[in-house]
């Protein structure tokens, strides 16, 4: 467990820490000069091995196992170091707020305190120091100026204590109230998600290398596990293994969330690369995000599209806000917004950020991620909305699992990294009765059921449109019908209902089973003369040439070549000029050789190689555009869609 100090300079934090530790926290020369807290400082205390003796002494037992080891991280008081502070507050969820009894609450400790509660920090220690400089009544005056502020900035419990880090009055009972704090936070459930610690120092030590320290904020870590290192210099994360490790101040074999972590790494790292707010995953991460959603709790005014300082864990950048459900939102109000960064940061769905005034002066509120890839357009649609709400509501994954598949489906792997699970963690979140996997895609069953028929009815709306045609090719289908649906579902699905007999693939088309027709014996016999005529040509022919070479009505003729084209015999190239099916596969695969061995297909050599004219060459090109076989590119054709035209 963690516990970070805050409070105002000189109110006794780093002396109160060398009481229940024995460490001088302030390791810098500059801070030892000058008796002033800079960076942040670590101590430990352990808990299970210490007795209290006449004089107030703890005596250590090297064998104490990390979970009963305390660890604190002692923050800077002085307002200029305050982005240390944040960086140190950033990463826990416990605090010992510290107050001088002879001076009280000064400037910081209120600015500390609204910091504190805008993260929401899991449990409050409130710690009166220097009780010796001060009457029992001043004292008493104290606690009850402390309890009516922590009332009044909205805090509902905390613990109280007076001590002397020089006397030692006091400390014993501070020490085992924390001691009761740790050992019900030991008990609590560890939560699922995967290894993730945000790097706050990292150094070189000589004998064993790089070494990078920083608090877990989730899962666990050990010896020979291989983590990514995701850092603001290096230009895509790297693998790096975990060749020894620290916990809590001591050599371990494994750490978990909530922990103080040293990890010596092996890879191909520099540390000059590394900095202040680089990241560890045990999951490797995806690009950074350069706009999330939040709800957002504001403490001052803000206004839409505010410049804001944005502290994240143990980073801070500029960013933009854009609210979505109003223009402005008045303090002690909430809403949803979107932050927009000038740098991206590697955030997930449920973290803390706050937010400050441009000049990090004064904090304006607080947010919570819960929305990392925000649409570009129809972000504030009333539907979204209210989606939004409902998900701002929501803290367990499986629960906000359940809400996103109500929209739509969910890419494993995406919201595996959004809330740091395992792909092994999340599938034990299916509903195998109401959902299903497709490949990389979990989908709710009434989804794939609502996508089945909106396939089926664009495809009648098609067949009744393009009477013409057999049916239409799979790409195509995708792009007209389904272009908001993941493409690897859509091609599951329509093998599903060709499995089915739902749809019929005749030769690449797509059509609905009823979308068939018979030729009668006199038909058989018109056609038979048709194609013959093609064949004679060599080249798609007009209606009113087959009618004139067939002496049949042009009128009459055309209807035939509907219930053809139906038919999967012939195929319309533009209005009423046609060309056998047969004909087609032949000129496809040629273009699809071609297209093998140059990469790409000119005009002139389609028509070199069909031994057709240049009308009726680019008439053909542009259908197999038009019907999304190959793809104009320039003044050449790329192969688009393998598939159609194949016997």
């Amino acid at each position: 467990m963690i516990i970070v100090t805050a409070g105002h300079v000189d109110h006794g934090k780093t002396h109160l820490l060398q009481a229940l530790t024995g460490t001088d926290t302030d390791r810098l020369p500059e801070e030892q000069k000058r008796g002033l807290t800079i960076d942040l400082g670590y101590a430990f205390m352990p808990l299970s091995s210490y007795h209290q003796s006449s004089d107030n002494q703890q005596s250590d037992n090297p064998e104490a196992s990390p979970d009963n080891i305390l660890g604190f991280i002692d923050v800077p008081g002085h307002e200029k170091f305050l982005s240390n502070m944040l960086a140190g507050v950033g990463t826990a969820r416990h605090a010992m707020f510290v107050v001088a009894s002879d001076e009280g609450l000064m400037p910081q400790s209120y600015e500390h305190l609204k910091i504190l509660h805008l993260l929401a920090i899991e449990s409050l220690t409130v710690v009166l120091t220097k009780s010796d400089k001060v009457s029992k009544e001043q004292q008493q005056n104290r606690e009850a100026e402390l309890e009516r502020v922590l009332t009044q900035y909205g805090f509902s419990s905390w613990k109280l204590f007076a001590c002397s880090a020089y006397t030692g009055d006091g400390i014993a009972e501070l020490k085992q109230h924390l001691k009761a704090l740790t050992d019900k936070c030991n008990q609590q459930p560890k939560t699922i998600n995967s290894f993730r610690l945000a790097i706050d120092r990292a150094f070189t030590v000589k004998g064993t290398g790089l070494v990078v320290t920083g608090t877990a904020l989730s899962g666990r870590v050990k010896i020979g596990d291989h983590l990514y290192l995701a850092s603001r210099q290096l230009q895509k994360p790297i693998k790096i293994r975990v060749r020894s490790l620290h916990c809590q101040g001591k050599k371990a074999e494994q750490a978990h969330a909530d922990q103080r972590v040293a990890l010596n790494l092996s890879g191909d790292i520099d540390k000059d690369k590394l900095s202040r707010g680089d990241w560890l995953f045990a999951i490797e991460p995806q690009a950074p995000s350069s706009r999330i959603t939040v709800t957002l709790k504001a403490d001052q005014a803000i206004k839409h599209w505010q410049q804001v300082q944005v502290f994240h864990v143990a980073s801070h950048i500029t960013a933009r806000l854009a609210l979505l459900e109003q223009q402005h939102i008045d303090a002690g109000q909430s809403g949803l917004a979107e932050l927009v960064f000038d740098n991206p940061l590697h955030i997930t769905e449920q973290d803390k950020l706050l937010i400050r005034d441009p000049a990090a002066k004064i904090s304006l509120g607080s947010a919570t991620a819960i929305e990392l890839s925000p649409p570009t357009r129809g972000k504030r649609k009333p539907e979204r909305l209210t989606r939004l709400n409902q998900r701002a509501t929501l803290t367990q994954p499986q629960n906000i699992l359940q809400l996103s598949l109500q929209n739509a489906p969910v890419h494993i792997d995406d919201f595996c990294w959004q809330h740091q699970l395992s792909p092994e963690d999340l599938s034990k979140q299916v509903d195998n009765d109401k959902q299903q996997i497709i490949q990389s895609w979990l989908c709710h069953f009434s989804y794939l059921e609502d996508l089945e028929n909106h396939i089926i009815e664009s495809l009648t709306l098609y067949h009744q449109n393009c009477c013409d045609h057999l049916g239409i090719g799979r790409d195509r289908l995708h792009r007209m019908a389904t272009l908001s649906h993941p493409k690897t579902i859509v091609d599951h699905l329509l093998q599903v209902m060709v499995n089915k007999n739902k749809l019929c693939n005749t030769r690449g088309w797509l059509h609905l089973p009823q979308h068939q027709l018979q030729l009668t014996a006199e038909e058989q016999i018109l056609w038979q003369q048709i194609e013959s005529e093609f064949e004679k040509a060599k080249a798609p022919l007009w209606i009113r040439d087959i009618a004139k070479a067939c002496n049949r009505e042009e009128k009459a003729l055309r209807l035939f070549s509907y219930k053809l084209a139906q038919l999967g015999f012939i195929t319309a190239i533009v209005k009423d000029r046609y060309c056998t099916n047969r004909a087609l596969i032949t000129i496809a695969d040629i273009i699809r050789r071609k297209i093998a061995e140059e990469k790409k297909l000119e005009t002139a050599d389609f028509r070199n190689l069909t031994g057709l004219g240049r009308k009726v060459a680019v008439q053909l090109l542009e259908y197999f555009d038009k019907i999304g076989f190959t793809r104009r590119y320039q003044n050449h054709r790329l192969l688009r869609d393998e598939g159609l035209f194949k016997e």
